[in-house]
């Protein structure tokens, strides 16, 4: 049950759906969505590093390395949304900003994980990268944004492995 859950395109529609939610926090409230973003950190890290210890449950060494490894790929997003968060704390930038340099810390870490992992996760980084970009510069981008990532869902189905 837990692999069936923890496939590929299972993670990546919720992946998904938990991005558009971020978008709609974001459009209307962008001075919590830091909060949010930062959990999606932890809750993507714990994603990434539960898909990579069920995959190679018959490997036990090479289990152990890989998990090493994506923990300590996902530690360094977290650590980096965690001082974006500290320059929040510092005054040393707005609390708008925060939530869209945190959006940008996952969607980086996350386009980064997709290398290893495939291209669900590098759709997911770009779609996260968007919707950073959207929400810096145009007004309404909601919609469009839920329409790419519905688009990129119904592939997901179309190449389910």
């Amino acid at each position: 049950m837990t692999k069936y859950l923890l496939s590929d395109h299972y993670s990546f529609i919720a992946y998904t759906v938990l991005s558009v939610i971020g978008v709609v926090i974001t459009a209307t409230s962008p001075v919590a969505s830091h909060y949010y973003w930062l959990f999606l950190v932890l809750v993507f890290g714990a994603g990434a590093v539960a898909k990579q210890y069920y995959r190679l449950e018959n490997d036990v060494a090479e289990q152990k390395t890989q998990s090493i490894n994506t923990t300590l790929h996902w530690l360094g997003g977290l650590v980096a949304a965690i001082i974006v968060n500290a320059f929040l704390s510092s005054g040393r930038i707005f609390v708008e900003e925060t939530g869209l340099i945190t959006l940008l810390v996952l969607a980086l870490t996350v386009y980064l994980d997709g290398f290893k992992t495939g291209w669900r996760n590098i759709a997911t980084g770009v779609f996260l990268a968007l919707a950073a970009v959207s929400a810096a510069y145009f007004d309404s981008y909601v919609w469009q944004l839920i329409v790419v990532a519905s688009v990129c869902v119904a592939y997901s189905f179309y190449k389910k492995d």
